[in-house]
């Protein structure tokens, strides 16, 4: 799949688009297990993206809940004038009532409630890319381990 996506991605840089990406790797999990892919992974990730001539790569690595919603936001102001955003996320995931979830590093789930409040809806990345003109792509790298 991943190569699949790639192919797309770099496709055409002569046709002057603008791309954007935001990639996320999550490992040092305050709460839960950490680890040891994610930040490493997540490091492929934008470097290949860079090297596809993206022309923003905001790469950011075991972002707490705050800093996460602020990364989308501020994601969502670079996709409104790119033709394609792509977010890529390598982390902890969960699911609850046939809902997904991506774990911030700081999300203390004592309860399964406790997702609304300390996880993030795929649907939230969703928003972040949807200003985006031509193509919107997530990449969700995420093991879904309801322990």
């Amino acid at each position: 799949m991943l190569a699949g996506a790639g192919s797309l991605l770099v496709c055409g840089p002569a046709l002057a688009e603008k791309r954007v990406a935001l990639v996320l790797g999550n490992s040092a999990y305050q709460n839960v297990a950490p680890l040891a892919n994610p930040v490493n992974d997540s490091s492929k990730i934008a470097s290949t993206l860079k090297e596809a001539g993206f022309d923003v790569v905001d790469s950011r690595r075991d972002l707490s809940a705050a800093d996460t919603r602020r990364a989308l936001r501020d994601f969502a102001d670079r996709s409104r004038d790119a033709d394609i955003a792509v977010v890529y996320y390598a982390g902890h995931g969960i699911e609850v009532d046939g809902g997904n979830y991506l774990i911030p590093v700081d999300a203390k789930l004592e309860r399964a409630t406790d997702v609304y409040d300390e996880a993030l809806s795929p649907d939230r990345v969703l928003i972040a890319i949807e200003p985006a003109r031509k193509l919107r792509l997530v990449i969700l790298d995420a093991c879904r381990d309801n322990q």
